[in-house]
């Protein structure tokens, strides 16, 4: 139905599996903040979520912090009888904070959710050899707080209507939007509207940012997409879907990662079942077709776009698909930043697309695009 695509390989699984701590975490009778660079929370519980623990992130900056939460989302049961118990898991969310944090009610801060690519994790954007959030955005013209919430490994930001081998399924875009959102904005010092937050993600995140802003832009006011996917109806993206399904299925870090009850056993149309429900109803899931629908216009002037693969080479394919949204948005005079060139499906672009990002979003556009690429596309 579109040009040939392909969202986040799973050729560098074994790699990412080399996180550094299971989930599953100890409950303490009640929230810890372990160093006074974090601030207390005032609503620990709230909007579904029951706070577990709240520290600075292990090797990190005090201004960086984990919170372990626990929510009915992840996981839900479903399809029979769960074969985890209990189905409930504890989830992370790391958060950055800007350095002159402060609760002053009257200087509140924007907000940027941050996503994770498949086969990666909480972890991803903060590791200093992969996103580097901290050194990406220092000096940078986004001076507020950045939320970058566990996904699953191939989770793809959706409530899956089908289920595991196990009898569970992940509800990440009820946990995402339901209950996260509002939960930072309980108990953060937030903008607390569609003008304060921005949603970004790479390669599978950049489809679930793709994702949310077309679906809730009551919610957001800016997204970026770097190397992210946007047709769930091509049969590359839907091979990479479906085998990400099996590999790593509905594991979180090491929760469920050699558990074959986290995996979906089934062809690749049962498998996109599980994940998106039937394909009559893709459109509203799928960027093509929200850009179609004219559900980015309200991101008018907010909206980017970043892709390798120009000349032929690198993710072509991503190039590719990139391109048609590009032109979809076009036509319906959506004003975006669109930049491609020569590139891999790979960290070492996907830093400096994040900068130029927040600098188009919340400071002057570049002349021009990142990775040396020249001016922007038109």
């Amino acid at each position: 139905m579109r040009r040939p695509s392909r969202f986040s390989p799973l050729r560098r699984a074994a790699a990412l599996l080399a996180t550094a701590a299971a989930l599953v975490i100890a409950a303490p009778a009640a929230p810890v903040c372990a160093a006074s660079a974090l601030p207390s929370l005032p609503a620990p519980n709230a909007a579904g979520l029951t706070l577990q623990t709240w520290s600075v992130a292990p090797g990190r900056s005090e201004r960086m912090g984990d919170a372990s939460v626990t929510t009915s989302a992840i996981f839900a049961a479903h399809g029979g009888t769960p074969s985890i118990n209990p189905v409930r898991v504890p989830v992370r969310v790391r958060i950055l904070l800007p350095e002159d944090y402060q609760r002053d009610p009257a200087h509140p801060y924007p907000v940027l959710y941050l996503l994770h690519g498949g086969t990666g994790d909480v972890e991803q954007w903060s590791k200093t050899d992969e996103g580097d959030v901290t050194a990406n955005l220092k000096d940078s013209a986004f001076k507020g707080i950045v939320v970058m919430p566990e996904g699953g490994k191939a989770g793809w930001y959706s409530d899956w209507p089908g289920h595991t081998d196990g009898f569970f399924a992940p509800q990440w875009e009820t946990f995402h939007i339901k209950q996260l959102v509002p939960w930072i904005d309980a108990n953060f010092n937030t903008v607390k509207a569609a003008s304060g937050r921005a949603v970004a993600g790479v390669s599978m995140g950049g489809y679930g940012a793709l994702r949310y802003a077309g679906r809730y832009p009551e919610l957001f006011s800016a997204v970026g997409a770097f190397s992210g996917g946007t047709d769930i109806y091509d049969p590359g993206a839907q091979s990479i879907i479906a085998n990400s399904t099996w590999t790593v299925g509905a594991s979180i870090l090491w929760t469920g990662l050699f558990d074959g009850k986290f995996r979906v056993t089934g062809d690749t149309p049962y498998r996109m079942a599980t994940v998106f429900g039937p394909p009559s109803a893709w459109p509203g899931q799928n960027p093509v077709n929200l850009a179609l629908d004219g559900k980015y216009a309200s991101y008018s002037g907010k909206a980017a776009l970043y892709a390798g693969g120009a000349g032929g080479t690198g993710e072509k394919e991503i190039g590719a698909m990139t391109a048609v949204l590009h032109q979809d948005l076009k036509d319906r005079a959506v004003t975006h930043r669109y930049c491609q060139g020569a590139g891999e499906h790979a960290w070492p672009y996907w830093g400096p697309e994040l900068r130029d990002f927040v600098a188009y979003a919340y400071g002057t556009t570049p002349a021009a695009c990142p990775n040396g690429w020249g001016p922007e596309t038109p």
